[in-house]
């Protein structure tokens, strides 16, 4: 069953075999009566459209609350989607899951800091399995309206692929949408009750590499540009995405392999997203 925020989204659903429910992240009560009648839940929803991070992190921890609530009691699984963001930049340093995380006063990484608290309430959830998945950058099925989307549009204006001044090397963690899915079946089926992954299926990926796949994939001849930081938030059009693609995301998912026996397939994000769309 999934929640259907459209009649679109419920004829997607339809088309894949799965049955929907109508209805809002935002409508609590209604969030904890439907949960109540499934087996488990996968939460993979941050409504950030506003761009009022605040704002969208006590929707996101309302719609949580919620869930758990109509689940208390049942031992049923809940999957909370969160994501490396929560790091910061983390340099050269290849974060897992018990990596001390130092809070940032970047506006950004603040913002995305906030989710720390509603993993821990996920996590230590009474009566519930509570789970939490970090994904990194995520990519296929057309990306999305994400990190890379954004990318693009920038460098559909300037005829390159846009990234800062002194970030060529740094590095950065990428998982496929359809691993990424393979993960939370998995989780759903044997991830123990409290436990947290790291989802990338590829880590130390450097920016400019990823700039030029990204330039040979939009038939750009592979034309990259590195601009002052000013520069690339007023061409990637948002400041927190333009701070984000400045630093460095590395993680490892050793621990997700080895308790959840998960084999990502998709370990060539230079390959797939350098290849020409149609």
């Amino acid at each position: 069953m999934g929640l259907a925020r459209s009649d679109a989204s419920a004829d997607k659903l339809k088309q894949q075999g799965v049955e929907s429910v109508r209805g809002e992240i935002s409508d609590t009560q209604g969030l904890t009566d439907v949960v109540k009648g499934v087996d488990g839940v996968i939460h993979t929803v941050f409504d950030s459209s506003s761009l009022d991070w605040t704002a969208a992190n006590a929707g996101d921890v309302a719609a949580v609350n919620a869930m758990i609530a109509g689940l208390r009691g049942t031992g049923k699984p809940f999957i909370y989607t969160s994501g490396t963001g929560v790091l910061g930049n983390t340099g050269e340093i290849v974060y897992d899951e018990d990596t001390p995380i130092v809070p940032s006063e970047l506006p950004a990484v603040k913002a995305l800091q906030q989710r720390l608290g509603t993993e821990k309430a996920v996590l230590e959830a009474a009566g519930v399995s509570g789970i939490v998945l970090r994904p990194p950058n995520v990519y296929g099925r057309g990306d999305g309206r994400a990190v890379f989307w954004m990318i693009r549009e920038a460098a559909k204006k300037l005829g390159a692929v846009p990234y800062a001044i002194g970030s060529e090397d740094n590095r950065w963690a990428y998982v496929h949408v359809d691993d990424l899915a393979d993960l939370f079946v998995l989780a759903l089926d044997q991830a123990p009750a409290g436990e947290l992954f790291h989802t990338g299926a590829q880590s130390g990926l450097r920016t400019q590499d990823i700039a030029t796949a990204l330039s040979r994939g939009m038939r750009l001849g592979g034309k990259t540009i590195a601009l002052e930081m000013p520069e690339l938030e007023a061409a990637i059009g948002f400041p927190f995405v333009a701070e984000y693609w400045a630093s460095n995301s590395q993680s490892s998912s050793e621990k997700a392999r080895r308790v959840l026996g998960w084999t990502p397939r998709h370990l060539d994000l230079l390959g797939e997203i350098g290849q020409p769309s149609r």
